[in-house]
């Protein structure tokens, strides 16, 4: 399992603020398939889970 983080805008915000978030995944595109809904995403980092189980 994996952390991954994201830079996003809101896809509905005519104001484009950049939000900072972030998902536990086994993949990047599980990760983006749970934040696609809502927000348009830019790949930041992924780091590993400590201890394994989640």
């Amino acid at each position: 399992m994996y952390q991954f983080k994201f830079a996003a805008i809101c896809r509905t915000d005519r104001k484009n603020h950049i939000h900072h978030l972030s998902t536990i995944a086994d993949c990047e595109r599980a990760a983006r398939r749970q934040l696609s809904g809502k927000f348009i995403l830019f790949f930041q980092a992924r780091l590993p889970v400590a201890g394994g189980a989640v």
